[in-house]
């Protein structure tokens, strides 16, 4: 059996008109904080439920800030999902801090059964990884980083639009304060 390796040959044949938009966007060069990202965050943030949203050039540095914003650094830990893509990984250790690894259940999500027994003094966030459109059981695992008042980033880039009791991936998580503000 042959498996092809890219897809984007066909993804891209018949695609003039994001040719052309995207040729426009870059003769303005407001491609960095112009009215373009400035829509894609409110179509966004009004697309998964959530009253903001911020554009960042890709999922490591989304991860990345967002614990930085928390406080993690340097000799802290970030639990994470075992099965869980490079970029997460390398957005915990590009600050410093150190991946502590939960398995995955049957959805190839975080098994949240075994999260208690992962967590430390050092503990100082958890990145649940949402994947191929299923979300770590975000239910149990919010009592747990409550009681022991554990930030929580969802690294949610490969469950956009997937849901728990109608409650989109990327609206669960929450800072210690618990500031993410979700619309009402």
């Amino acid at each position: 059996m042959k498996v092809r390796y890219s897809y984007l040959p066909q993804q891209f044949d018949n695609c003039e008109d994001l040719w052309d938009q995207l040729k426009e966007v870059v003769s303005r060069g407001d491609f960095t904080l112009g009215k373009p990202l400035k829509k894609f965050e409110e179509n966004f943030a009004e697309l998964i439920g959530t009253k903001y949203a911020i554009g960042v050039n890709s999922g490591t540095d989304a991860i990345k800030l967002s614990l930085k914003a928390l406080g993690v650094r340097t000799g802290d830990e970030v639990i994470t999902a075992a099965n869980t893509f490079i970029a997460t990984v390398g957005a915990i250790s590009e600050i410093g801090a150190t991946p502590v690894f939960v398995d995955c259940d049957d959805t190839f999500c975080m098994n949240v059964d075994l999260l208690k027994e992962k967590i430390s003094e050092k503990t100082k966030a958890i990145v649940p990884v949402h994947f191929t459109g299923y979300m770590t059981d975000m239910r149990k695992l919010l009592p747990i980083a409550d009681s022991y008042n554990l930030p929580i980033v969802e690294d949610a880039c490969q469950s956009i639009l997937g849901a728990v009791d109608g409650k989109n991936a990327g609206t669960w998580g929450r800072d210690s304060g618990h500031l993410t503000q979700q619309k009402n």
